[in-house]
């Protein structure tokens, strides 16, 4: 389906399609990844949860883990 980006002033940029408005008022770039998106929803694509993208748990791959301070010893 043809998505349309129209400019509305300020460097801002609307995103929309035959179903109606998909961004108001974004920037270029991300008008152009909602149309990439959008396409490929259409296309059958599954877009990731993001559960799927960091894990079940997030902190498991972390190699900063938070260290306890020295200053407030108990």
């Amino acid at each position: 389906m043809p998505y349309k980006k129209t400019s509305v002033g300020k460097g801002k940029v609307r995103v929309t399609g035959p179903s109606g408005v998909h961004a108001k008022a974004t920037t270029p770039a991300k008008a152009a990844a909602q149309v990439r998106l959008l396409q490929g929803v259409e296309h059958g694509m599954r877009p990731r949860t993001t559960r799927e993208v960091i894990g079940e748990y997030h902190s498991e791959g972390n190699p900063h883990p938070k260290r306890k301070s020295k200053r407030h010893k108990k």
